[in-house]
């Protein structure tokens, strides 16, 4: 911005070209006018946003579920918000055209999985083994086991440990598939806390 002193400009108000003069008490100033505003749509800027509009339309799809009580812990314990850390968590998954379903993120935490958790594939159930360390407390044994079934189309069905009904201490279940679920899926699994305030990584099966 400048300041005008001339006299002829002192009678003058507008804008000539990119310059813009404008009176201000009784004095006369000039300033440029902002340049074109481009949208930038290259493709690495489009490949981008629709990485993140996937992302988002998936986290609110996923916040209106069981799932939410996952999210909501996780941002409790690293106080920052469900909708950030689920994004973060999840947005490698979308690469602008196709879903990359071993890098989905139903679940994140601090409880560990336990070791050799492995998923065997029956007809229309699936049997889920694995081991527990010989020390673990009660508490953790306690943990409720949470799994989610996602099939090509990326519809998906939350099996929350009301339908579980398996422990860590378990070490052993089966899931029975729906009719719907008879072709490939995308099956994860993990570990949340008896009260719901921790939660383990989700670990994924293509069966």
């Amino acid at each position: 911005m400048a300041r005008c002193y001339s006299s002829v400009f002192n009678r003058f108000s507008g804008q000539i070209g990119r310059v813009i003069y404008y009176q201000v008490g009784d004095n006369l100033y000039m300033r440029t006018s902002p340049g074109q505003v481009k949208d930038c749509r290259s493709e690495l800027q489009l490949y981008y946003r629709e990485r993140m509009r996937g992302t988002v339309t998936f986290y609110g799809v996923v916040r209106q579920t069981l799932l939410a009580l996952v999210w909501q812990a996780v941002g409790r314990r690293k106080k920052r918000s469900a909708y950030n850390l689920f994004v973060q968590a999840n947005i490698r998954a979308f690469n602008g055209t196709a879903l990359l379903y071993d890098l989905v993120r139903f679940s994140s935490g601090g409880l560990g999985l336990p070791h050799d958790l492995q998923a065997c594939r029956e007809g229309d159930k699936v049997r889920l083994t694995w081991r527990n360390e010989d020390m673990l407390s009660d508490e953790r044994l306690a943990d409720e086991l949470w799994c989610v079934v996602m099939t090509e189309d990326k519809n998906f069905r939350i099996i929350g440990p009301g339908e579980t009904e398996a422990i860590r201490g378990d070490e052993l279940v089966e899931i029975e598939l729906t009719s719907e679920e008879r072709g490939k899926v995308h099956f994860y699994c993990f570990f949340g806390s008896a009260g719901r305030d921790d939660f383990s990584e989700n670990l994924h099966f293509v069966l």
